[in-house]
């Protein structure tokens, strides 16, 4: 018992998404990067991963797609009546949102706060 005890204390633990906190035109926007989603696949055989994360903006919470470019983040997501949601930060943290659908685009701010 006190082996099993010490081999679950030394094992690491899930590794941490890094969480993006923004402010785009006033409406706070929190979504979630699990950088281990973008690694690559052990075997050939394996199938395509889903990618997930959830946003959560101003009061709506949703499923969407992260998409990570080099040190560009953001997400995908598709809404209602066949909306696109997206939603990129760059690198020096600015940070733009599109509804294409509903003509809405908001521009701001994001940073890394975990």
């Amino acid at each position: 018992m006190k082996m099993a005890t010490l081999l679950c204390a030394t094992l690491p633990g899930p590794a941490m998404a890094d969480v993006i906190a923004c402010d785009l035109s006033g409406t706070p926007v929190r979504f979630e990067i699990d950088r281990t989603q973008f690694a690559p696949a052990l075997d050939a055989q394996e199938p395509a991963r889903r990618r997930v994360t959830t946003v959560q903006m101003g009061d709506a919470r949703f499923p969407a797609e992260p998409i990570m470019i080099g040190n560009t983040v953001g997400f995908w997501a598709e809404g209602l009546g066949g909306t696109e949601l997206m939603m990129i930060m760059q690198a020096d943290g600015s940070a733009v949102f599109a509804n294409a659908r509903a003509g809405e685009h908001l521009s701001g701010t994001c940073e890394v706060v975990q």
